[in-house]
């Protein structure tokens, strides 16, 4: 079911499967999120991997589990908390057929809020259970590239960077565990389709907690901003030149090497104690 937020700037959409925003619409009649053919999403919810597994499949404590790219919250059925004209609250718990490939009972909320210009979008990761829960958190939001200027003349602004951590893919979607310098142009990361698509995705690590997505020969912009426990910052873009759109997605984690067999006692990711909670929280402002 579609929900829809409303003030005197921005119209905001959300759907209850997968918790995703699906639209922001300005005053002007601006659409800011992608709805275009290509790629069918609009901002999904990634939950509780982000990108895959090596051969779909992670060991738990001697048993194997399949669990498929991005996690199954993206299809899941939220539940509505809490609903008013500006903010909206969604619940996603696990249950039977969650436990079948993720063992770990979890409460998952999110909750959209507006403000003027800015949408507020707060994700809270419960451990419900009685074993350390081991996850990751992501989310990945697609910005229109409006007019029809090309796509390199879209930039998206770090402040204060010279240069970022970058981390290549290796294996199709799989992280190398080497990083490098990518140098900026006054401290800016102009979108690349050729080097985007031939890298699938751009990783960037330890980026600033705000970006700005600007350029175009154009007034409209989005600022970014997320907290700090996000390490990672993705650009990813459906390799086709009509799909005008950017992803920018902050992770928690990310995938392994592609090498190493997926057992998540031992995996770099993020864990929670029994009843422990943490909060990833996304703002976005539209101009």
């Amino acid at each position: 079911m579609i929900y829809t937020l409303k003030n005197e700037q921005i119209t905001v959409q959300i759907n209850t499967t997968g918790a995703e925003l699906t639209s922001v619409v300005s005053s002007s009649g601006y659409e800011y999120i992608w709805q275009g053919a290509h790629w069918p999403k609009h901002s999904p919810v990634l939950f509780p991997i982000c990108g895959s597994l090596l051969d779909g499949k992670y060991i738990f404590k001697g048993r194997e589990y399949p669990l498929g790219k991005h996690g199954f919250t993206r299809e899941a059925e939220f539940d509505v908390v809490e609903s008013s004209e500006t903010s909206l609250t969604l619940k996603f718990e696990s249950n039977e057929k969650t436990l079948s490939v993720y063992p770990f009972e979890f409460a998952l909320y999110a909750i959209f809020s507006i403000e003027e210009n800015r949408l507020s979008a707060i994700f809270t990761v419960e451990n419900a259970g009685k074993q350390i829960m081991p996850y990751m958190f992501g989310w990945h939001p697609a910005f229109t590239l409006g007019g029809s200027r090309e796509i390199g003349s879209f930039y998206v602004a770090f402040d204060g960077k010279r240069s970022l951590t970058r981390h290549s893919l290796q294996h199709g979607a799989f992280v190398n565990p080497f990083y490098s310098s990518y140098p900026l142009k006054a401290g800016k990361y102009y979108l690349n389709e050729e080097e985007i698509y031939s890298s699938d995705t751009m990783i960037f690590k330890d980026v600033p907690t705000s970006v700005r997505l600007a350029g175009g020969y154009q007034k409209r912009a989005v600022t970014l901003s997320y907290s700090d426990n996000l390490p990672y910052l993705c650009i990813w873009k459906f390799p086709s030149a009509d799909a005008r759109f950017i992803c920018l997605e902050p992770w928690s984690d990310i995938p392994s090497d592609g090498e190493t067999p997926e057992n998540f006692l031992s995996r770099a990711m993020s864990r929670l104690s029994p009843l422990e909670k943490a909060d990833y929280e996304y703002n976005v402002a539209f101009e």
